[in-house]
């Protein structure tokens, strides 16, 4: 059971009682990073850098819709992106070839698969949504790559991996680039899995604004 306790504290001072809160302040910091029971019963749960950019009903919607075929069958017949991908993997197959290789959000597994036929040593496939059951199984279909890749189902910022990586592929990119914000979830698979020196694949994005004046669409959203 948890219980509910009024406590009274009296302060002599001012500075006593700016100290006091301060020493508490960090404490609940860190009772909250290390999850772990308080002494009223109560848990308080670990929180990832995932939990703080997002809120969990938008993070509940976007995992449901990354988690239907529906929508990974639409970016795989994408053709422009998934050939672009699959050319910039085995172009560059040297770079590929005995590596250890993180895939970001692996959705479907299909840059995965790349690395893999690519001559990747193994291959740690990451995807947080339901869709990490289906990858299991569309890897599983290609019997002579799937020894080499293990999905994991779980955020970059939670899971954790037997060893480091020695590339990352991923394909973060949202409307203007920033959209969803699964550049930031790209950017601390970085700093927890590269080694040192490691390659990213893409490694550069670049945003092109320019202005433009259409005044039926300012009328439009000047009404709303």
């Amino acid at each position: 059971k948890s219980y509910s306790r009024a406590v009274t504290i009296q302060f002599r001072n001012e500075d006593e009682s700016r100290d006091f809160h301060s020493a508490f302040e960090q404490w609940q910091k860190d009772v909250i990073q290390a999850g772990i029971h308080l002494p009223n019963g109560a848990i308080a749960a670990s929180k990832s850098k995932f939990d703080y950019k997002i809120e969990p009903s938008s993070a509940k919607m976007y995992f449901h819709y990354y988690g239907q075929l529906l929508h990974q069958q639409n970016m795989l017949q994408d053709y422009v992106r998934t050939g672009t991908y699959y050319a910039a993997v085995i172009e560059n197959r040297v770079d590929f070839t005995g590596r250890v290789v993180v895939d970001v959000g692996a959705g479907s597994g299909i840059l995965s698969l790349f690395a893999a036929q690519a001559g990747a040593k193994h291959v740690y496939a990451v995807e947080a949504s339901e869709m990490a059951e289906y990858a299991r199984k569309l890897i599983a279909g290609n019997p002579a790559l799937a020894q080499r890749i293990t999905v994991i189902k779980g955020k970059v910022e939670e899971v954790e991996l037997a060893e480091k990586a020695d590339i990352l592929i991923s394909e973060p990119m949202g409307t203007l680039l920033v959209n969803e914000r699964m550049l930031e979830s790209y950017i601390i698979a970085r700093d927890r899995f590269l080694v040192p020196n490691g390659k990213m694949f893409p490694s550069i994005g670049r945003i092109h604004m320019a202005p433009f004046s259409d005044e039926y669409l300012f009328v439009e959203i000047a009404n709303k």
